[in-house]
């Protein structure tokens, strides 16, 4: 009921935000931005409990609304939503049910975890050409991002063989107004083709690079207690502009 409630006054303050900043029609240098690409994610895993984090396969796709803030046509506001994927491999215990849960650091387990999200970007781009005149628009972007964490999957394995498959509920340990939700900070940095006739669709390039504020974890009974998880993550992702 609560994840549910957040999730629909989320979706009511951005549809009241498009219709209050909004002109009619399309105005010159705003519109709307496709995204897509690969990323990369930098993990801090309790050395207490686990150890050897490394990346898994990650990807973003999203969707932003772009407002010109300025005659310049240099200055834009952004909001959107993405669908953030990415995930992490280390080595950790695994205590079978009713067995002794002796924290020695043998860590003889291997742990492979999917994490999903869906973002929410508040973005500010600032260019340093105008991009109602210029062929070409070099960018720099910086954003917060709310995060809200969906349900992760865990595969572990011992020797290559399967132990264990779990869907997980994945919470943070510094939560902001509920416990799957916080946020990241974002810098982007971005090359722009723009449409200076507004008569078809422009693409951008662009490099980001995103910081969260809070560890995230789960709980089983088979897993080790306070096995928190911090990440960044470099992304390069392409688009399209409308």
């Amino acid at each position: 009921m609560i994840k549910t409630k957040h999730i629909v006054l989320l979706i009511l303050f951005f549809i009241c935000l498009q219709g209050v900043c909004l002109p009619p029609g399309r105005t010159p240098g705003a519109g709307v931005r496709f995204t897509f690409g690969p990323a990369y994610g930098f993990y801090n895993i309790n050395p207490n409990h686990a150890k050897n984090p490394t990346a898994r396969m990650s990807a973003l796709v999203g969707f932003r609304k772009e407002i010109r803030l300025d005659r310049e046509f240099k200055t834009y506001f952004l909001f959107g939503v993405d669908y953030f994927f990415h995930g992490v491999n280390f080595k950790s215990y695994y205590f079978k049910p009713d067995s002794l849960q002796l924290y020695d650091k043998t860590f003889a387990y291997d742990y492979q975890l999917t994490i999903q999200e869906i973002n929410l970007p508040l973005q500010m781009k600032f260019s340093f050409t105008r991009e109602n005149n210029s062929v070409f628009s070099p960018y720099i972007m910086l954003g917060y991002h709310f995060r809200y964490l969906l349900p992760g999957s865990l595969n572990i394995t011992q020797n290559g063989n399967t132990v264990k498959k779990d869907a997980l509920d994945l919470k943070f340990k510094n939560p902001l107004i509920y416990n799957k939700i916080n946020s990241f900070v974002s810098l982007s940095l971005g090359w722009q083709k723009n449409s200076v006739n507004r008569s078809s669709s422009s693409f951008f390039v662009e490099t980001n690079f995103r910081y969260g504020f809070s560890p995230y974890y789960f709980e089983t009974s088979y897993s080790a207690s306070s096995l928190f998880m911090s990440s960044a993550h470099l992304s390069l992702l392409l688009g399209l502009k409308f």
